[in-house]
């Protein structure tokens, strides 16, 4: 069984991926451009290009391919077996005591070295 790649895009996404960029910088010079206007009517140019953007890039192929990526995703994160409180609580203590007892590890390693062979060395 071989995977290959199939272009399944039409020929205008290159064109539907200019637009997409071209509204976020229209919106980006829209926010500069009213700069004696209201911070909510700046912010309101920005995102009615981000997502007019959105919907192009959603027209694509590529588009296309990550919304259904995402919907896939939220059907396997749906079959998740997540851990009860109690598990998460043990498991943090436990990760938060070795960390301690890591740490407490490695300060010695350094004390040792830096006293019988950084010291003699360096006076």
């Amino acid at each position: 069984m071989s995977a290959q790649a199939t272009n399944t895009g039409s020929k205008l996404d290159g064109l539907k991926w200019f637009f997409a960029f071209a509204l976020i910088a229209a919106g980006v010079y829209g926010f500069n451009y009213l700069s004696e206007e209201s911070i909510l009517i700046r912010t309101a140019v920005v995102l009615v290009s981000v997502i007019l953007a959105i919907v192009a890039a959603m027209a694509t192929a590529k588009g296309q391919a990550f919304w259904k990526f995402a919907r896939e995703a939220r059907t396997e994160l749906r079959k998740v077996i997540w851990p009860t409180s109690n598990e998460t609580v043990k498991t943090t203590i436990m990760v938060i005591i070795m960390v301690i007892i890591l740490g407490l590890f490695l300060a010695l390693i350094d004390w040792l070295i830096n006293s019988f062979l950084i010291s003699p060395i360096i006076g």
